[in-house]
């Protein structure tokens, strides 16, 4: 029986997985031996994310504080990183950027299975409060929403485009 099987959360994924390492599904890995199941911050391809904001610095905030005021027209969203050392990444410093996510982009930590789903939902509606206000700031600057037409179709455009993004391995 593959191990991904006897995984309580794997097991749910078993069909990416399987998928995903099917040149690999025969080989018993050796005793110790970590295998990456998946690579990329995903919820579709089984990360499992954690909670953590108690790490967050005063250096880290500067550093992506500074990189957001460099965007424009950016107000609001997440940022996907990766590092390889964690003392430099809380000083802001040896990271990458791999995936900037705007107005829709919910915080990651709301998915850590020892998150409420009281906090979840706390943290999503001040997100919330946080863009209607952003919203209404740039209205009283003269930014006009898209309209409904606009919003359809680039829901559509983005739909579209995303079919064509690979699988992550």
């Amino acid at each position: 029986m593959p191990l991904v099987l006897r995984h309580p959360r794997a097991v749910l994924m078993a069909e990416t997985f399987f998928r995903r390492h099917a040149a690999d599904l025969a080989r018993v890995p050796a005793a110790g031996e970590r295998v990456a199941l998946v690579t990329s911050g995903n919820h579709c391809q089984g990360t499992i994310f954690r909670n953590g904001t108690h790490l967050v610095t005063e250096a880290l905030e500067r550093r992506i504080d500074e990189i957001s005021r460099s965007i424009p027209g950016f107000y609001f969203g997440r940022f996907d990183i990766r590092f390889a050392d964690l003392e430099s990444f809380l000083q802001g410093d040896g990271f990458k950027i791999v995936e900037i996510n705007g107005a829709s982009a919910e915080a990651t930590h709301i998915w850590d299975a020892s998150v409420s789903l009281l906090d979840a939902y706390a943290t999503l509606f001040e997100q919330f409060r946080m863009l209607f206000a952003i919203g209404a700031a740039n209205r009283k600057r003269g930014s006009r929403p898209s309209g409904v037409i606009r919003f359809v179709r680039d829901v559509r455009s983005f739909r579209k485009l995303a079919r064509s993004y690979p699988t992550t391995r």
